[in-house]
């Protein structure tokens, strides 16, 4: 598989998948949310139910899609790899109404796009937990390491600061934030 460096330079969006009351679970959306502002990338905030934003994938220019969840890896907290939807057979972890690769399978069949998944190996998914130590370091330590517009081969350095649109949810909190170009 190759490494998020080598998509930065696509046309992308991100989408953030977890529930935020349940401990590390919260990593995809954290996660999501800081490689999109660092990359000036379209980000979509699905929480548990990134089915239910099915159209606005399908409908975005993006031709490569990342979503970012946590995935039980077997490795230690905090780890983070890119994978294919293929590799998520035996190491999803099923905390949302529809699987990523399920959801990975219509994006690819319906519009062509690319799905890559960015897993994060959570600590703890208990209910009414905050995100871990290690799991939040680890983030930050990526998102960290990654080039910066600057420093890499892509023109994102480049890009004017785009205009902001935001949905809420049921109970009045942002649920949708896609940065159009």
């Amino acid at each position: 598989m190759n490494t998020l460096k080598e998509y930065l330079n696509r046309e992308m969006l991100v989408v953030g998948v977890g529930n935020p009351l349940r401990g590390d679970d919260v990593a995809g959306l954290v996660l999501g949310e800081k490689l999109a502002a660092k990359f000036d990338l379209e980000y979509l905030r699905c929480e548990e139910i990134p089915e239910s934003y099915l159209t606005e994938m399908l409908e975005s220019p993006a031709d490569t899609i990342l979503l970012v969840d946590v995935v039980d890896m077997k490795v230690e907290a905090g780890g983070i790899r890119v994978l294919s939807p293929d590799e998520l057979a035996g190491a999803s972890i099923s905390t949302h109404n529809c699987s990523v690769s399920l959801l990975a399978t219509v994006l690819t069949r319906t519009k062509n796009k690319e799905v890559l998944v960015l897993g994060i190996q959570p600590a703890n998914i208990a209910w009414g937990e905050f995100l871990t130590p290690a799991v939040a370091e680890a983030i930050d330590h990526f998102v960290d390491s990654l080039p910066n517009g600057s420093d890499s081969a892509t023109p994102l350095q480049h890009r004017s600061m785009p205009a902001a649109r935001a949905t809420k949810s049921a109970n009045g909190t942002p649920n949708v934030l896609v940065r159009s170009r």
